[in-house]
């Protein structure tokens, strides 16, 4: 069932009605049916999935039960327990590409490893992988780990285990949560049925909605038919291609993300944030710490820092400060850069498996990230010889937009088929220059005509007008201070936009957003 069907709303507000009028000890119960029921209908009603799913909640919970102070295998339990997760994770979701790789240095070296047991592990590893893996398995890996270093305890209650991994908004795209952000609203407190924040989650899920339907599904007709064709609509094309594919994204991912906390909010369960208005940061790493914000909280506390206080890189910050002096890390920070470097790597794996993934929003990223800190000095050096105001709104438009084109072309090949095509594709760019597309109407013959493209421009514009407010403040706290009049009519004008000018076209699958293939 998708999260943007009539079906689920009408099923949330039975959802709301049964779980405000339950006594506050068997609330969770009641969410954790409702969540099994949701993941079921999200496998596609398989029981192999369903039942894979338990199996791996069970193990973590197990696991979790022995990481006390007093016990002398609580090392070794918790170790097992993670090598567990980070295998199941691969062979579910990597076992294909690892395959195929192999295949592939056999073909190198002009050898047939073929393996029929291999390929019938990959076929039903593919065939039967619980949906939204990506995004359980990093819960569990959090849950385990906080508990192993003390930071949270160990839930006894196994269904309470299962319902803080499977709590239904959650099982769309994240965000990715900790223990500690969920245990008091899920286990610990009554939610009580509030109007005010039934109001504001329902703006929030409104909004959400506006951007995926309106804005996204136009925005993916243009961008599909430029990256299956690229050959044909080359030159200036695949730069819209990929500046809109940029958009499209943003619009859906951080639409679901908009839905998912709404409905979360309503039930009165606060969800972590995951976007913060990313397009106006002014590099690539104040971007990333506002694009999936979870995904990066998770990297950073449970990879980053735990490699960089690893005995390894401290002997490496040792040998680093005895051979390139003390203040080797403002000239080159080895292990910063290698740290990193592993982070972004394993950021682009997590995406999916595939080399355009790897590299364009893994590898690729890290370099210009470590690049722009390693070159720091030549542009201080560039603002201060020309004289640079950097004061001004104009150069901070310009390093917004530096960012933007940056983003762009890393995100571009996250789009493309394989990491060939993403060149190829960039290749064709440069064919010709053909600035006289924005003119001819050649943009209306792409499956959008004029009234499609004035209502997405419309979309466009009220999406940087809410994005502008949101930078200065709350934009439902500002929408609550209009008169009620003034809100009804914001609440109507979003209800008719999504209604009337959503976009249903022929390839339109309510269940498909972008994120939710991980």
């Amino acid at each position: 069932m998708s999260i943007i069907s009539l079906q689920f709303f009408i099923l949330f507000f039975i959802i709301c009605a049964v779980f405000f009028i339950l006594p506050a000890k068997i609330q969770w119960i009641w969410l954790l049916i409702v969540s099994i029921g949701f993941y079921y209908s999200q496998m596609y009603y398989s029981i192999a999935g369903l039942l894979f799913f338990f199996l791996i909640v069970l193990v973590n919970w197990a696991g979790s039960q022995f990481f006390d102070d007093n016990n002398s295998l609580r090392k070794i339990i918790y170790n097992s327990t993670l090598i567990f997760d980070v295998i199941t994770l691969a062979l579910f979701k990597y076992s294909k590409f690892l395959y195929e790789i192999i295949l592939a240095a056999g073909k190198l070296f002009k050898a047939d490893l073929t393996n029929e047991i291999c390929g019938n592990i990959v076929y039903y590893t593919q065939e039967n992988c619980p949906e939204r893996i990506s995004y359980f398995m990093l819960i569990l890996i959090a849950y385990i780990t906080d508990v192993y270093w003390g930071k949270s305890r160990a839930l006894k209650n196994p269904a309470k285990t299962l319902l803080f991994t499977s709590y239904f908004p959650l099982m769309t795209s994240g965000p990715i949560v900790t223990f500690e952000q969920m245990e008091n609203q899920l286990f610990g407190e009554k939610h009580h049925f509030s109007y005010d924040r039934c109001v504001r989650g329902m703006e929030r899920v409104l909004w959400g909605l506006f951007k995926k339907m309106v804005i996204s599904e136009r925005l993916a007709v243009i961008v599909s038919r430029i990256y299956d064709y690229y050959e044909v609509y080359n030159g200036l094309y695949i730069f819209v291609a990929a500046a809109l594919f940029a958009f499209q994204l943003y619009c859906d991912f951080s639409g679901l993300m908009d839905i998912v906390l709404g409905i979360s909010e309503v039930l009165g369960i606060y969800l972590p944030e995951n976007f913060n208005t990313p397009f106006y940061s002014v590099n690539l790493s104040e971007f990333w710490r506002r694009w999936h914000i979870t995904l990066g909280a998770f990297l950073r506390d449970y990879v980053l820092y735990p490699i960089q206080r690893s005995k390894g890189f401290k002997n490496l910050r040792k040998w680093c400060k005895n051979h390139l002096g003390k203040g080797y890390e403002k000239r080159f920070n080895i292990p910063l850069y290698l740290s990193l470097l592993v982070s972004w790597f394993l950021i682009g794996l997590w995406h999916g498996g595939g080399w355009n993934y790897i590299f364009g929003v893994g590898l690729y990223m890290w370099a210009v990230i470590v690049f722009g800190e390693l070159l720091t000095p030549v542009f201080a050096w560039i603002v201060r010889v020309l004289h640079i105001n950097t004061e001004c709104a104009t150069y901070t438009f310009f390093l917004r937009l530096r960012t933007f084109i940056l983003f762009m072309f890393g995100l571009s090949f996250f789009r493309a088929k394989t990491l060939k095509d993403g060149f190829l594709m960039w290749k064709s760019a440069f064919y010709r220059f053909n600035p006289w597309i924005f003119f001819d109407e050649s943009f209306f013959n792409m499956g959008l005509d004029r009234r499609e493209w004035g209502i997405l421009v419309f979309g466009m514009i009220l999406l940087f007008i809410v994005s502008y407010i949101s930078q200065k403040c709350d934009v439902r706290d500002f929408i609550k201070k209009q008169n009620f009049v003034a809100r009804l009519a914001v609440f109507a004008v979003l209800f008719v936009m999504i209604i009337v000018y959503g976009y249903y076209g022929a390839d339109f699958n309510a269940a498909d957003f972008i994120y939710g293939r991980f």
